[in-house]
C-alpha cells in the first residue's frame, strides 16, 4: 500500500484538501522552481544586508574620526553639519536598525535608507576632502 496516512483529521472533506495542496506543491516543478529562487533571493538580501551593515559601521568610524580630529576646521560649516545632521541621522538608523531587526520585510527599507544615508556622507566627506585639499594647495 503506497497511500499515505495522514493524522490531521478524520473528515473526507479535509484530508481531500490536504492531499490537494500536497500534490500541488510537490506534483509542480515550477512551484519547486519558485521556491529555490526565493531561497536565494533570500539568501542574497542577508548577505547584502550584512555588508550594508558593514559600510554603515564604517561611516560611523569615519565620522568619529574626522569630528574628533578637527580634520575640516578650515571649511566653514563643515564641522557643524557632520555634528548636527550627521551624527543625529546616525542615531536614528542606529535605532531603526535595533527596532526593525527581526523583521525581514523592513529589510528591504532599512537597506535602501542605509545605501541612501552612506552615499550621502561618503560624498559629503568625500567632497570636504577634496575642498580640504584645494584650499592646502592655495595656501602653499
Amino acid at each position: 500500500m503506497s497511500r499515505r496516512n495522514i493524522q490531521a483529521s478524520d473528515d473526507d472533506v479535509e484530508e481531500g484538501l490536504i492531499k490537494n495542496a500536497d500534490t500541488k506543491v510537490h506534483g509542480n516543478s515550477n512551484a519547486n522552481y519558485d521556491l529555490l529562487r526565493l531561497r536565494d533571493m533570500e539568501r542574497f538580501i542577508f548577505k547584502f544586508y550584512w555588508l550594508v551593515i558593514l559600510m554603515y559601521v564604517g561611516i560611523g568610524i569615519a565620522l568619529v574620526s574626522v569630528l574628533s580630529e578637527h580634520s575640516f576646521s578650515d571649511i566653514f560649516m563643515a564641522e557643524s553639519l557632520l555634528n548636527s545632521l550627521g551624527v543625529t541621522m546616525y542615531i536614528i538608523l542606529f535605532m531603526m536598525l535595533l527596532m526593525c531587526h527581526s523583521h525581514r520585510e523592513m529589510r528591504i527599507v532599512i537597506l535602501l535608507t542605509l545605501c541612501f544615508f552612506i552615499g550621502l556622507v561618503g560624498g559629503f566627506l568625500v567632497a570636504l576632502h577634496l575642498l580640504n585639499v584645494t584650499i592646502d594647495i592655495k595656501k602653499t
